[in-house]
């Protein structure tokens, strides 16, 4: 990252952020250099990055110049150590085999998102407080591999989410539930009802405004699956908040109480903290949040997200024409 940033202007490092596929492709030459320096090579990080439910790398970009914590999604500031924590993003998603991408209808498309504490009251100020139990993002969307049989242009969710640390001064945990720990707690009845497309699963919270204006609907998936068999792996797709199933008793019923049971009884906690890299596997585990304290602005806590997928298999419809990184819908 050092040998990139360089001599560049700032301006001129910030530009290069509008592509993130550009800037992949150059860091993560200088990321394979430096992995043949040690005797490792990227087939190896990325076969680990899919045998694992994260990959936490501290210290892995210099938290530098910052102005205080914004108190919304967007926009970033613009700022040394926000510049950094970006690309270092970038660079992160590239060494495994991930395009930096977003969603349309989440936040407008932007590429990076303020994951911090939010002013007022309503549902995102509360939401931004409270711990989160364990979910996987853009819940609603297919898994990489297969299509929404009712919008077959709705591109996949993404395989993994990247949490770069920019401050977290009362050591907030963000929690992860890897699958296979969660699985290994369940009944194979149990997973077999995940397993049946008998699901209710509607968009996320941060999604369902911009669904409405794009598809003129909220996206919501009738007889969808909580886990799917998919390249010799189990993977997952889940939000307690944001799906579940219409008989409040039977099988169905008792299959995701006792799923949740286990994320809870499985979860890890991570601290993210400022200069740090978190890699959750969108696919193989499930993260969430302790509860977060303080008050909005300030030095209180803030992290910035984006999501990485693997983009080869996707189609036109699938992408918008005027970038290079946002997704469809």
């Amino acid at each position: 990252m050092s040998d990139w940033r360089g001599k560049k202007s700032f301006d001129d490092a910030c530009q290069w952020l509008s592509d993130p596929v550009k800037l992949g492709g150059e860091l993560v030459r200088g990321v394979g250099a430096e992995l043949e320096r040690l005797g490792l090579d990227l087939s190896t990080v990325r076969s680990l990055a899919w045998s694992n439910a994260y990959i936490h790398l501290p210290d892995a970009f210099a938290s530098l110049g910052l102005p205080d914590t914004p108190t919304a999604f967007c926009p970033v500031p613009q700022a040394e150590g926000t510049l950094l924590a970006r690309a270092t993003s970038i660079a992160s998603l590239a060494a495994i085999g991930l395009d930096a991408v977003s969603y349309g209808s989440e936040n407008n498309g932007e590429l990076f998102v303020n994951l911090v504490l939010m002013p007022g009251e309503g549902l995102y100020a509360d939401k931004s407080r409270r711990g989160m139990k364990g979910h996987t993002d853009a819940v609603s969307f297919p898994v990489r591999g297969r299509v929404d049989e009712a919008r077959q242009e709705l591109a996949p969710s993404p395989d993994f989410v990247c949490l770069s640390g920019v401050r977290n001064p009362d050591g907030v945990h963000t929690t992860v539930m890897p699958l296979k720990d969660v699985l290994a707690k369940l009944e194979s009845g149990q997973i077999a009802e995940l397993k049946k497309p008998q699901f209710i699963i509607r968009s996320q919270g941060t999604f369902r405004e911009g669904m409405r204006s794009i598809l003129g609907e909220e996206h919501v998936v009738d007889g969808g699956e909580f886990l799917f068999e998919v390249e010799g792996q189990t993977w997952v797709r889940y939000s307690h908040s944001s799906a579940g199933v219409e008989e409040e008793d039977g099988p169905a019923a008792n299959a995701v109480a006792a799923f949740e049971s286990a994320c809870k009884q499985s979860a890890i906690e991570v601290i993210v903290a400022p200069g740090d890299v978190l890699l959750v596997n969108n696919r193989l585990g499930l993260h969430g949040r302790t509860l977060v304290a303080g008050e909005p602005g300030g030095q209180s806590r803030w992290l910035l997200r984006a999501y990485g997928l693997v983009t080869e298999g996707l189609v036109a419809s699938q992408r918008y024409k005027d970038s290079p990184y946002k997704l469809f819908p």
